[in-house]
């Protein structure tokens, strides 16, 4: 609270730590209404609940509004009758929408769940990585970032994409004590469903609640029509419901009368409730940053919890495919670029997509690649090239990061895989990764219930070292485990060491 109220903060602190109050403190003592950006529409209904019972003023801009609704409240805020509006960064992209913002002198400028901006950008919700351009034409108000887990990494990059101003980075312990953590290995798909509705009996016998995350939304209703088969009674969650039926979703959920969920990663943000018993990963998710969002939805209460994850040999295959995405295509780099090459000043953003011929999505894409790479600047003005560096070589940068990113992406999907093969200390894994030292077996997880983690003392380099390899670059020491150490390298991702080899090859060096 008292690092925003001077500077541009980003703000990593774990599930049920009350990030909200942050903003709802400085926003009483900073001068303007406080905009906040949200990704889903039932987090938002939450945070509009929690706002409301505490007296403020606010309201959300999303489809569940009747288009008299979102007017009046656009009106509203704009004319600073509103304290508080809550909406997802599509709405940013709305001119007409900005323009009213633009006018109410916004004082504070919220990314809640801010690792979305590291998560998506290029292929899947892209708008998130303009929102840097829309804080500059929003006045440049006072900007929050908040999420429960980053590595350095994914911190370096919230700063980066939202343009902080020499920000205040505060870091709590992302450790949460109270979730055992576990992980089972079996041989098939079926497999999987057998010993979860094993695993979730007990627990709907004693009218607890859990979570169940699957990969995809046909995952998700395959996974719920077994379990009924089981005798049990979930219920489905995923992006192709119904908007109707999401929000009747999260109401049981929220008021106790729906105890099972199956569920895509679309659901939990915006799950308020402290008393869930256990989070079960029926399958893999794509990195375990994810991995621990979603566990940490258990156990808010304090009390004792479970996270489990199931694998088996062809788990990884849909999340392999996923973190290779769609790729970047240099020819619409080029056409972005030869459009700004002739124009005379800031191009916009619409006027940009129809001279490159392209659609609004794909030029965006290619916008924000752009962006990372520093290729070029976008302001209140519009988009236009930084500097005079031939196109050829503006498009060799962009594609050369966006490799880079990709192989992350690939690489951390190995990550989950070593979790769950690991014989080591799992907690230590993640925690390590979000950059934490961790030394000591946590004595919470399967593995140490087995007695076999054991204290990690060989550690030629810290946490958070930098260090240079002949073929990949640069890289960060990430993690270690047993006798080898994990290193992200810029142009190759997480990569995995012997540290044997290491040290007889002389395989890194400090940087």
């Amino acid at each position: 609270m008292e690092a925003v109220l001077e500077h541009d903060t980003l703000a990593v602190l774990a599930t049920g730590t009350g990030k909200t109050l942050i903003y709802q403190v400085a926003a009483e003592l900073i001068d303007g209404p406080t905009l906040v950006v949200s990704p889903t529409i039932a987090l938002q209904a939450d945070q509009l609940a929690a706002l409301r019972a505490s007296g403020a003023t606010a309201e959300t801009l999303n489809s569940t509004r009747r288009p008299a609704q979102r007017r009046r409240a656009l009106e509203a805020f704009g004319a600073r009758r509103l304290e508080f509006l809550l909406l997802a960064p599509e709405q940013l992209t709305r001119p007409d929408v900005v323009a009213v913002l633009a006018e109410a002198g916004i004082g504070l400028f919220v990314v809640d769940e801010a690792h979305c901006v590291s998560m998506w950008g290029e292929d899947f919700r892209p708008d998130y990585l303009a929102l840097a351009a829309v804080i500059g034409t929003l006045g440049r108000p006072r900007v929050l970032a908040l999420t429960a887990t980053a590595s350095p990494a994914t911190r370096e990059r919230i700063c980066d994409a939202l343009g902080l101003t020499d920000p205040v980075v505060v870091v709590g312990g992302a450790d949460r004590a109270e979730i055992w953590l576990g992980a089972r290995q079996v041989a098939t798909e079926d497999d999987v469903t057998h010993e979860l509705a094993e695993l979730l009996r007990p627990l709907a016998d004693e009218q607890q609640t859990a979570i169940v995350y699957a990969a995809t939304r046909r995952r998700t209703e395959e996974l719920v029509e077994r379990l009924r088969a089981e005798g049990l009674e979930p219920v489905a969650y995923h992006g192709g419901l119904a908007t109707r039926e999401r929000t009747q979703v999260h109401r049981g959920f929220r008021d106790g009368s729906t105890r099972l969920v199956v569920a895509t990663s679309a659901f939990g943000l915006g799950v308020d409730r402290a008393d869930v018993r256990l989070v079960v990963h029926a399958d893999p998710p794509e990195r375990l940053d994810d991995y621990w969002q979603e566990v940490g939805r258990a156990g808010r209460d304090g009390e004792a919890a479970r996270g489990i994850l199931f694998t088996h040999p062809t788990a990884y295959g849909v999340r392999r495919y996923f973190a290779a995405g769609t790729g970047t295509d240099a020819a619409d780099l080029s056409a972005l670029l030869m459009v700004l090459r002739s124009a005379e000043g800031p191009v916009r953003p619409g006027d940009l997509a129809r001279a490159a011929d392209l659609s609004t999505a794909r030029s965006r894409r290619a916008v924000n690649v752009l962006l990372r790479s520093g290729a070029i600047l976008e302001s209140r003005a519009g988009i236009l090239l930084r500097d005079d560096t031939p196109p050829g070589e503006l498009v060799d940068q962009a594609v050369a990061l966006a490799d880079g990113l990709k192989a992350e992406r690939e690489t951390g999907v190995e990550l989950i895989r070593r979790y769950a093969e690991t014989a080591d200390c799992r907690r230590r894994l993640v925690l390590e990764l979000l950059g934490e030292a961790h030394p000591q077996p946590c004595g919470a997880c399967d593995n140490c219930d087995a007695g076999r983690s054991s204290p990690a003392i060989d550690r030629p380099y810290p946490l958070g070292a930098d260090v240079r390899h002949d073929e990949w670059g640069l890289g960060t020491v990430s993690q270690y485990e047993g006798d080898r150490v994990v290193v992200l390298f810029e142009s190759g991702g997480y990569r995995t060491l012997s540290l044997d080899a290491v040290r007889e090859r002389d395989l890194l060096e400090p940087a």
